[in-house]
């Protein structure tokens, strides 16, 4: 390991981790700020550096004990990483402030434990559905693998989407997990109006949003399968513009159809423009009973 930079600072060699327990190395300077390994590290993982709000997001910085993973000193940003307390093989976690919070260790890993039963009972009653993950018991990180039928690209100048059998998403269980959302990350090419790719990013709507421990780890890839078969979008909030534009031109209805999806998901304002512009009359509902 090197003992200095450049510029004759004392470098010290530490590991960091994401809320996942994905490790890293990095020979740090001693006097680099928290807050600045914190943003460099933000920066080396493509991290959101706002919240959903559109706010600064903010970041958090533990010291972790390394005779009990589970006991962590969080670090003040604007301290520099030697006067930290940070030693030689130190080991810190990294994470978004959003995704903090869990207090009660036991509870989660009890929800963690929760959450792999949960998904190997899934997978016991769909064979269409496999994952694998980072830890024999109670893991915080899997690869879900789906076996459908679905949309991965459009051709230019095409209708119809070109279609694939096999897609992969990642969820990840913060630190903050079962308190916040888990981060689910598309991995593999797809074309969908709320997944956007490459980046990965999926709108998790109402899941997202209004997220709580009771839904549990099945219902949220439950959620992803009817996303993929085209069950689930929304047009009209989309991560993917094209994608929601191709959606909901009617003439396309039928490949979405084909795999299994339901065409029209949108708002019934504008399904009702979409029928008159196809010239398709209205129905009609006949009364069963007189009206008062």
């Amino acid at each position: 390991m090197a003992e200095a930079n450049i510029n004759g600072d004392h470098l010290i060699r530490v590991y960091v981790e994401n809320g996942a327990g994905q490790r890293f190395e990095a020979d740090v300077p001693c006097g680099t700020k928290i807050g600045k390994l914190a943003g460099d590290f933000f920066n080396a993982r493509g991290w959101p550096t706002q919240d959903y709000m559109g706010r600064g997001q903010r970041t958090v910085v533990e010291l972790v004990n390394p005779t009990n993973t589970d006991d962590t000193k969080r670090l003040n940003s604007d301290e520099d990483i030697c006067e930290s307390g940070v030693h030689e093989g130190d080991t810190l976690r990294v994470f978004p402030e959003s995704r903090a919070g869990i207090v009660d260790q036991r509870a989660r890993h009890m929800a963690l434990a929760a959450g792999y039963n949960d998904l190997q009972a899934l997978c016991r009653e769909n064979p269409h559905i496999t994952f694998t993950a980072n830890k024999a018991h109670a893991p915080d990180l899997y690869m879900v693998t789906l076996h459908y039928i679905s949309f991965v690209a459009l051709p230019a100048g095409e209708d119809e989407p070109i279609k694939a059998d096999t897609h992969q998403f990642e969820i990840e269980l913060g630190a903050g997990y079962p308190g916040y959302a888990p981060i689910v990350t598309w991995k593999t090419p797809i074309f969908h109006p709320n997944i956007k790719h490459p980046e990965g990013r999926v709108c998790l709507g109402d899941l997202g949003e209004r997220y709580r421990p009771s839904m549990g780890l099945a219902r949220l890839v439950r959620m992803l399968v009817e996303m993929v078969q085209w069950q689930n979008f929304d047009a009209f909030n989309p991560f993917n513009p094209e994608a929601a534009e191709w959606a909901v031109q009617i003439n396309h209805w039928p490949f979405i159809l084909a795999i299994g999806g339901y065409p029209w998901q949108g708002r019934i304002e504008q399904f009702i423009k979409e029928l008159d512009r196809a010239g398709q009359p209205p129905i009609i509902f006949k009364p069963l009973s007189p009206e008062p």
